[in-house]
């Protein structure tokens, strides 16, 4: 991997910013077939001078690219139409080896299988390692810490039922159902149905690259497993977020500050935690985040957020530190990002705590409680239903009407009115 560094002067701080941007390179080139030719540059067939295929691969030492050739036996073809034919085939066979993650460089290389060119011989353990390596670029580094973790406890599991040697073909559904009874029983993990839904996702994932790459022939974590409903942050009413507030005012004023941006910017908290002076553009009155679906997305900056900012002179940070931190000093935070969620996660726990509120709130909440708060403000002072709903889209940030729709529904915005007097029972 090759790094470019580059150095940017951002007035009014002195010292200049150093961006590292990490270049991806290629392990292997495209592969070609060469063909012994005459004076002419005509194809010819001579004895003693070989056809063969080649290709440049990425030696995994000096990260140079060095040049590979096989013959593949394609010289044992007596006519030209033949040899080039086969030579053809080849080529095509040797790219389907190093897409599916043949190394050159590995010893022995990866055994092939007659037919299809599949690979055999891989154990579970190192076929989930396999996995995990090839999805790494696909994922966000979050994702796949988590599914890391999961892939660790299933290993673990695997090892102690003599399971981690077994080809990973041999493997079965019935294996994978004994694991996920294993997350839920009181004897083994004692998990709840989420989070063994949660493990369930997370190797779903994986053996599905493995049948993506022709490791294995099927998903065989692809089976119903029961699920809870998940767990909803109930909103809290406007009393008690005055009393949060005058709490936090007191006791842990940055934590105010960060559900700040949850309440006026509908950001998430792995969303707060990302932001950076670099992301607040002060001229526009805007904040650009990255989303759950790594897109930057922008927002408007609304009025208390905005009188924080100033208050911390935004302007004059440097671009690249975070604006909340485990110090509370403006920094940059080399945490991982689950780290950096729970920090502020527990640190609202104390605040539950001390304050009386039960698991059924968090963070989250908050957002709930603006979305409630502004619907009801907005069919208040006359936008119909549909009005309020189409309002409330961009500011929540979602990208369609019905999963606002869904979202009101779920935080008990759309309860309906009193309808006693229609009933005839007397009960």
């Amino acid at each position: 991997m090759r790094r470019i560094e580059i150095y940017i002067q951002n007035a009014p701080v002195n010292a200049p910013v150093k961006i590292t941007i990490n270049v991806m390179e290629d392990l292997f080139s495209e592969v070609k077939l060469y063909k012994t030719t005459d004076k002419d540059g005509n194809p010819t067939i001579v004895p003693g001078k070989a056809w063969y295929i080649y290709y440049y691969y990425r030696n995994p030492v000096t990260g140079l690219m060095e040049k590979k050739q096989d013959t593949w036996k394609i010289n044992r073809y007596k006519t030209i139409a033949e040899r080039t034919k086969a030579g053809n085939a080849s080529v095509k066979a040797q790219l389907l080896l190093l897409q599916n993650g043949f190394n050159p460089f590995h010893a022995e290389g990866i055994p092939i299988v007659k037919d299809n060119f599949d690979f055999e011989n891989y154990t579970v353990k190192d076929a989930i390692t396999y996995a995990l390596n090839n999805k790494a670029g696909e994922l966000k580094t979050a994702t796949i810490d988590d599914y890391t973790t999961r892939a660790g406890v299933f290993v673990e599991w695997c090892v102690n039922n003599g399971l981690d040697g077994l080809n990973v073909r041999e493997l079965k559904e019935v294996h994978m159902i004994g694991f996920f009874n294993h997350l839920v029983a009181p004897d083994g993990r004692n998990l709840g149905m989420t989070s063994q839904d949660n493990y369930k996702r997370a190797l779903s994932s994986l053996f599905g690259k493995l049948k993506k790459d022709k490791l294995i022939e099927k998903n065989i974590v692809d089976f119903e497993t029961s699920k809870d409903e998940p767990l909803k942050n109930t909103p809290f009413t406007g009393p008690e977020v005055l009393k949060i507030k005058e709490y936090l005012l007191a006791n842990d004023v940055q934590l105010y500050n960060y559900i700040l941006f949850v309440i006026y910017e509908f950001l998430r908290p792995v969303e707060i935690v990302r932001l950076k002076a670099e992301n607040i553009n002060f001229k526009e009155k805007t904040l650009a985040v990255e989303t759950k679906t790594s897109r930057k997305k922008t927002k408007k900056l609304i009025s208390p957020v905005i009188e924080y900012l100033e208050s911390i002179n935004v302007d004059s940070l440097a671009s690249g530190v975070h604006i909340f931190t485990n110090t509370g000093k403006f920094e940059i935070w080399d945490a991982k990002e689950k780290t950096k969620t729970d920090h502020f996660g527990n640190r609202f726990k104390k605040v539950k705590l001390a304050l009386g509120f039960g698991k059924d709130y968090g963070i989250y909440s908050f957002r709930h409680t603006a979305a409630l708060d502004l619907y009801k403000t907005f069919t208040k002072n006359g936008a119909t239903h549909t009005e309020a709903v189409s309002k409330l889209m961009p500011i929540i940030g979602h990208s369609n009407e019905e999963t606002t729709e869904k979202y009101l529904r779920d935080v008990g915005a759309l309860l309906p009115k009193d309808y006693g007097e229609f009933y005839t029972l007397d009960f």
